[in-house]
């Protein structure tokens, strides 16, 4: 069974009920159909009736087994103006911008029920930009307790199952730090590696990556930065197998370590990749997927009080779908 196929299984006995805040979307309709003839989970959809039902016969969707919310008569919508100025207190949110923020961003409708506990999760992004799926998330939902900072990680799938675990990598952060500090790269590190020991078969094996390895590359602002992340990793994680500064061959070549980082605690068997600023982390992984012919989900928010995934505006049905999957087992976890 491969990756995918354990987690759409993982996910079936999980039986949570995720909001997908696109329901006009035409991917997100047939990602619904095919969640629900999967049995994945309950996937609920946000948007308006008629437009919605228009959309699914246009690409012959069967949705008569799905649950969808009316936008133009939000349930509980009274209940989550309230919540939403209460969260937004010390911004002075009132009830009227807390309401037309709401009515107006479904998303931040999902991400609030998400918060009150009457849905698990939410998946978004396939017409809503990052950055308002971020902002929801991270306003609404919350950081987990103890969190500084909300990140993101891609789950990558390789056709080649002799790399990472078993052709599966994480790639942090992809979508939602511009250019974290060195105490932000320890948070994404760590969060991370957490996703991983959720998520992958195997152990996690983090690289701090870099443009050099162990001074190969001289001294530099970026350098430095990576530098003080791993210190700082394998300070608050002394059992977590990391090595960093490294570039990426040094990192899934095993022959290339023993050149260049004899020395390596992961010896050239990375599984997780982070990457010292988002440019770096979105352009890798879309490199992967587009020209490696990998299969990419995600980015899924890390750090929440709640599970929550943005997509790609490129994504397809499959890559929708996949993310419930993944959103769903975490809500779980």
């Amino acid at each position: 069974m491969g990756f995918i196929e354990k987690i759409y299984e993982r996910a079936k006995k999980a039986k949570k009920r995720i909001l997908l805040p696109e329901g006009e979307e035409g991917r997100v309709l047939r990602a619904v159909d095919s969640i629900l003839k999967q049995g994945i989970c309950t996937p609920v959809i946000v948007g308006d009736p008629d437009k919605i039902s228009k959309a699914a016969k246009a690409g012959g969707v069967d949705l008569a087994a799905g649950e969808i919310i009316d936008r133009k008569k939000y349930k509980d919508l009274d209940k989550y103006v309230s919540l939403y100025c209460e969260i937004r207190k010390h911004k002075n949110v009132g009830a009227a911008e807390a309401r037309k923020l709401i009515v107006e961003n479904p998303v931040f409708y999902s991400a609030l029920a998400v918060r009150s506990g009457d849905a698990d999760g939410f998946v978004a992004g396939a017409s809503i930009t990052t950055r308002n799926v971020a902002r929801a998330a991270i306003h609404c939902i919350g950081p987990a307790d103890g969190t500084k900072t909300i990140s993101s990680s891609s789950i990558v799938i390789l056709p080649d199952e002799k790399l990472g675990a078993n052709g599966v990598f994480i790639y942090a952060d992809a979508g939602i730090v511009p250019d974290p500090t060195a105490e932000q790269l320890c948070d994404i590190a760590i969060a991370s590696a957490k996703m991983a020991r959720m998520l992958l078969d195997d152990e996690p094996r983090v690289a701090m990556l870099s443009y050099s390895t162990k001074g190969s590359g001289g001294s530099g602002k970026s350098i430095e930065k990576v530098r003080e992340a791993t210190r700082l990793v394998a300070e608050k994680e002394p059992g977590l197998l990391i090595d960093g500064e490294i570039q990426v061959d040094c990192a899934v070549v095993p022959e290339v370590a023993k050149r260049k980082d004899p020395d390596s605690r992961i010896k050239g068997r990375a599984n997780v990749f982070i990457f010292p600023n988002l440019d770096a982390g979105n352009i890798a992984y879309k490199l992967t997927e587009r020209l490696g012919r990998a299969h990419a989900i995600g980015p899924i928010l890390q750090g929440l009080k709640k599970p929550a995934s943005d997509l790609s505006r490129g994504c397809s049905p499959q890559d929708i779908a996949d993310a419930v999957s993944v959103v769903a087992l975490l809500a779980q976890a």
